[in-house]
């Protein structure tokens, strides 16, 4: 009985994790997702099978950002949940990034994630500059955007095109995080994408 439990508890689960296949994911459903991950009921979701394909899909759909950045509810509201999926989004990349170094395909995963992570930052950004709160967070995307540009200059781990698809994102989304960063971040954040830049001559 325990063990047909587990099985209807799982299946559940993993029936609930997909229902929003026709409509954005909202901050509990990245949140939600995550932790049905954590607990051991549902995979890191991957491109490898139409199911799991469907799922991350959804985890990185640039809709999901804008459905919040459009919604009727005031700007605090929509920060707090972009707040949300930004930190499961950390959360998600640093599990990517353990599964790649142990071995796991998940290499067009781990750079998609972060191609996302950088799109819902920017769109936090730009919200911070029309609302009165600050965001103690923001050195913390310093690291973030570092953390992609050293990814780009991986050639080992990352393909040509992926680097090129996290350079193009870096290059997308700086401007906009950069305008909440300090002064002594930006400036080595600019070096940084020079650098970048430099490295990568196919990026814009």
């Amino acid at each position: 009985m325990r063990a047909l439990w587990r099985v209807c508890l799982c299946l559940a689960l993993t029936i609930t994790a997909a229902r929003a296949d026709d409509s954005p994911w909202t901050s509990r459903d990245y949140v939600d997702f995550y932790f049905r991950h954590y607990n051991g009921h549902v995979p890191l979701p991957h491109l490898r099978d139409e199911t799991q394909k469907a799922l991350f899909s959804h985890l990185i759909d640039p809709g999901n950002i804008t459905g919040i950045e459009q919604a009727s509810v005031s700007n605090d509201e929509k920060l707090r949940q972009l707040r949300i999926i930004l930190a499961v989004l950390g959360s998600y990349r640093a599990a990517y990034n353990v599964a790649v170094i142990v071995g796991e395909p998940l290499q067009q995963e781990l750079t998609l994630v972060q191609v996302h992570t950088l799109e819902v930052a920017a769109a936090v950004a730009r919200l911070m500059k029309t609302s009165s709160r600050s965001d103690g967070a923001a050195t913390a995307w310093a690291t973030l955007v570092e953390g992609v540009i050293e990814s780009v200059g991986d050639s080992t781990r990352y393909s040509s095109i992926q680097r090129t698809v996290m350079a193009d994102a870096v290059i997308l989304h700086y401007p906009a995080i950069s305008a909440v960063l300090s002064e002594n971040e930006r400036h080595r954040l600019d070096e940084a994408l020079k650098r970048m830049k430099q490295a990568q001559p196919a990026a814009p």
